[in-house]
């Protein structure tokens, strides 16, 4: 059965009756912190899902570790003293919560793009670090007589998938149940070119390879399992503004800014409402975008969301995650998804 999954952000402004739980299969709650070799961050809404899981004990919850800046991985993982250590400081805390699971969000072993710390090791230390942590949560599954899930998401380029392993021989993924392809922000704040940050399949372009398909195929190639895959969509769109005058066609053309500036679907929906005219679909990138002259966004829409969906299940994959699901409280983007999947079950 292909899963419909969220990320969704403990400090985002959202009630339980705004999200489409009753469409979701699994709800990744962000983020637990690291401190030394503990988690932090007293949650403040998680007992509102836990009151849904009552009667729907089907939805699967995992505490989300990490995250984009968030330091710690490395430190807490660089022994086999450590590793045990925090592996069940971990479990405690996932108890704590009532989780089905944990899903590490380390970005990204060995590199120090996000401002952390990163050494040569990182990625050996990680994969000894989630083996550890699959055989404690399988000896808490035992006690509590639970299947606990172990997940971890990666990045969507070939470099920050490579990034993960020791030797490029992606053993880690043996351990966990499935991998959430971060497939979004594949352009963005680094470059100046108006690009599709959250495609499905590669376009024409300078810059356009990179995709969803990519990531799979790459994945696939190393020999992960299609049913251990899940890709992701974005609840946000990448903005470049600052165009040269007359410019019809944008994608791939300099903008004055980068792609730094995000608007969160809530916000966009409106603006996309009131000018059709400016909302276009790439067939080939199977992604939707808004240019009227001077700004041009790109993001995920129903259509794209379907497509997606369509794509996991034709090709066999474990399902579909987002970023994030306070971002879209219309339901627009998760009953499209969600239409898909109910249609092959």
């Amino acid at each position: 059965m292909n899963e419909l999954m969220a990320y969704l952000d403990d400090g985002k402004e959202w009630t339980i009756d705004q999200l489409e739980i009753d469409k979701l299969d699994c709800i990744n709650y962000a983020f637990a912190k690291i401190d030394g070799l503990n988690l932090t961050r007293e949650l403040k809404k998680i007992h509102l899902v836990n009151q849904i899981k009552v009667t729907r004990p089907e939805l699967k919850t995992c505490i989300s570790i990490g995250g984009w800046t968030a330091d710690g991985f490395s430190d807490a993982v660089q022994t086999d003293e450590t590793r045990a250590s925090f592996s069940g400081n971990i479990i405690r805390y996932m108890r704590r919560y009532e989780f089905d699971g944990v899903d590490l969000d380390w970005e990204y072993p060995g590199m120090d793009t996000a401002g952390i710390k990163a050494t040569p090791d990182d990625a050996t230390h990680f994969l000894a670090f989630v083996k550890e942590l699959r055989h404690q949560l399988d000896e808490a599954g035992a006690q509590d007589a639970r299947d606990y899930r172990l997940t971890v998401a990666v990045g969507a380029a070939p470099a920050l998938l490579e990034t993960m392993s020791p030797n490029g021989a992606f053993d880690y993924v043996q351990y966990c149940d499935y991998i959430n392809l971060m497939t979004y922000d594949m352009r963005g704040s680094w470059t100046h070119l108006a690009s599709h940050h959250s495609n499905l399949l590669g376009y024409t372009a300078p810059n356009g390879t990179l995709s969803a398909q990519e990531s799979v195929n790459y994945m696939l190639a190393k020999g992960v399992p299609a049913e251990k895959l899940v890709i992701g969509s974005a609840f946000y769109s990448r903005n470049w503004t600052g165009f040269p005058a007359g410019t019809a066609a944008p994608l791939a053309t300099p903008a004055e800014s980068l792609g730094d500036h995000t608007s969160n679907y809530n916000e966009l929906a409106p603006l996309l409402s009131a000018h059709p005219e400016n909302v276009y679909w790439d067939e080939e990138a199977k992604a939707p975008y808004y240019f009227d002259g001077h700004r041009f966004s790109s993001y995920d829409d129903a259509r794209s969301m379907a497509a997606k969906a369509q794509y996991v299940v034709a090709h066999g994959l474990r399902g579909l995650m987002f970023w994030e699901s306070s971002l879209d409280l219309t339901g627009t983007l998760v009953d499209a998804a969600a239409a898909v999947f109910a249609a092959t079950r």
